[in-house]
């Protein structure tokens, strides 16, 4: 079922879904705040305040763990993903074995096993952006020049320039597939997929620009946001051949409005945090509308041809 919900007047930057027998989407109301639905119906299932991260200490220590150990989800198991704090992001595994900590944008340290590593980032100056898989610790993180570092674990595997320039005036990102199979970027002005050993499988440049990307868990599946129609748009996973795409104000006005009384977003707003799942579901948000729904509600696009 597709179904909506105005969760807030300010605009929701983070979606997250939580695997499990029934998944739950995680989203955020505030910075400091998470309300967690089921993925399928839209029920409310609870809400989370993260709680202030401790003051001075190392990360290693009991007040550390046991603040980590408060970021989990309704089921008390899957850890959230992605937590920001003051000058840190925290990325965790599903069952927390695992954690990769963003300090500021150019310093990565893995933590397992009550043991913190500091990752060579080689030349790199600055991280864009950053991903983890979170079921095998596979780390990746886009550079300020446009070259991919991969590490698995804390194991640098190396740094692999795919073609790609980012600049100040666009969003660039990069994110992998459950497992590491896949990995997927943008500049903005075009999408790349890699593999763990820096081989690009496909590059295609995109006539618009690329303002969020997401992967399902098993790479299948590739889904962009415009940065300028707000269109939303899906690209089959192994070839990035553009399958589905539509509006996403088309797609927010069309789905079950879980609320009695609630606002539609502005119609000339975008999509701020875009996340997809299994069966081609699809999760954003349009300022403080978030939306659910699958590609079976978009408009799928005519496959190429083959050349006889």
């Amino acid at each position: 079922m597709a179904w909506r919900i105005h969760l807030t007047a300010q605009a929701v930057n983070h979606l997250y879904i939580l695997p499990g027998k029934k998944p739950v989407l995680a989203a955020w109301s505030r910075p400091n705040r998470v309300e967690y639905y089921d993925l399928n119906t839209g029920t409310l299932l609870g809400d989370f305040k993260v709680p202030e991260s401790p003051n001075g200490g190392k990360r290693t220590s009991d007040v550390w763990e046991d603040f980590i150990s408060t970021l989990k989800g309704p089921d008390d198991a899957t850890y959230l993903p992605v937590v920001q704090t003051k000058n840190t992001t925290i990325y965790t595994t599903d069952d927390g074995k695992l954690r990769l900590y963003r300090v500021y944008d150019n310093e990565l340290y893995v933590q397992t096993e009550g043991r913190e590593i500091k990752l060579d980032p080689g030349n790199a100056e600055r991280f864009v952006s950053v991903d983890l898989d979170r079921a095998l610790g596979m780390i990746v993180a886009l550079d300020e020049q446009g070259k991919i570092h991969v590490y698995q674990q804390d194991m640098r595997l190396g740094a692999f320039d795919v073609g790609l320039s980012p600049n100040e005036l666009t969003r660039s990102s990069v994110v992998v597939s459950r497992g590491g199979g896949s990995i997927f970027a943008s500049d903005g002005h075009k999408l790349v997929l890699t593999d763990s050993s820096g081989t690009v499988r496909k590059s295609l440049p995109t006539y618009y620009l690329v303002s969020r990307l997401a992967c399902s868990p098993n790479g299948g599946m590739l889904a962009t946001s415009d940065a300028e129609s707000g269109v939303i748009r899906i690209y089959h996973g192994e070839s990035l051949v553009p399958t589905h795409q539509k509006f996403a104000i088309d797609l927010v006005a069309k789905a079950t409005q879980i609320q009695l009384l609630a606002d539609l977003p502005p119609l000339d707003t975008v999509a701020r945090a875009l996340t997809v799942h299994a069966k081609g579901v699809v999760a954003f948000a349009m300022s403080g509308v978030v939306c659910v729904t699958d590609v079976s509600e978009m408009d799928e696009l005519p496959r190429p041809r083959k050349l006889l």
